[in-house]
């Protein structure tokens, strides 16, 4: 990247972008200590961010919706800060200093000053905070140096779950009942999935050793094995079409899968079998 900008000049610029937090946080203090006159902004893509995006536009649903259009997931790091300072934020408003300031812009100060004393707009926060909470924590688990491949498909399943629990229990909905405002968010999340899983992700999650595990299988009354699931069973096929290219090569591959996911022959071993739910998937 060093190079690139001593190419084109430091003063033709404008941002670098790339997808890794650490990388970022790294070449930002590199840059900024070879050219302190370049402006660098990282900026961290993600698929979720932009689900949340759609969701935090999304407005008026049910008396519950969001009334900010953001992008990524700053809005909702602004929103913490908020809840954090609150108590003070609230002392500024009704402070004497605050009162002296308002002559500049008595428009502003005032709808902030309204805002920052209602219950109601703190209570709004609250819930924008819980509903995409479990987005939020799913995107900072994806992103780390961590191999979480295996990983996703579980986890995105896990976080629609619960999304939806906070929207029930803030909309005091029955499982069964309907809720506007969790479809609405529901859509933008499964299309965002849509868009984006992959035959590897399938593949990945069907050949993790714990995916497999009877003690993954009871830890929720709704699961089932991959290899009973139509969709993983369809992706892995074609990601494993694309592996091995001769019908010798499929088969073997075909029948090592049986036996791995049925537990039978090299697999059938308590040992083995234990290892699945306790090793990680390398191991």
């Amino acid at each position: 990247m060093v190079d690139v900008i001593k190419e084109v000049g430091e003063e033709n610029v404008v941002q670098i972008i790339t997808d890794n937090a650490p990388v970022c946080k790294a070449v930002g203090m590199i840059i900024e200590g070879l050219f302190p006159k370049l402006f660098w902004t990282p900026c961290v893509v993600h698929t979720l961010n932009l689900a949340l995006k759609n969701i935090c536009a999304t407005k008026n649903v049910e008396g519950n919706g969001v009334v900010y259009d953001t992008r990524f997931t700053y809005a909702i790091v602004m929103m913490k800060r908020f809840k954090f300072l609150k108590p003070s934020l609230q002392s500024m408003v009704i402070s004497e200093e605050w009162s002296s300031y308002r002559a500049n812009d008595m428009g502003k100060t005032q709808a902030i000053k309204e805002f920052v004393l209602n219950d109601v707009w703190w209570d709004k926060i609250t819930y924008i905070l819980a509903f995409t909470q479990p987005i939020y924590n799913m995107l900072r688990a994806c992103d780390t140096d961590s191999p979480t491949l295996h990983l996703v498909y579980e986890w995105w399943d896990t976080m629609i779950e619960k999304v939806k629990i906070v929207i029930y229990r803030q909309g005091e909905k029955e499982v069964n009942d309907t809720s506007t405002f969790y479809q609405v968010v529901y859509n933008i999340l499964i299309a965002r999935w849509t868009k984006n899983c992959t035959p590897l992700h399938c593949t990945a999650y069907s050949l993790n050793p714990r995916s497999n595990s009877e003690e993954w299988l009871q830890e929720s009354s709704n699961r089932i094995p991959p290899h009973e699931n139509e969709e993983i069973f369809m992706e892995r096929n074609k990601c494993l079409k694309k592996f091995f290219t001769t019908s010798e090569d499929k088969q073997r591959a075909a029948l090592e899968y049986a036996d791995f996911s049925s537990k039978s022959n090299f697999f059938s071993s308590f040992d083995t079998i234990e290892d699945m739910w306790i090793l990680d998937p390398k191991s």
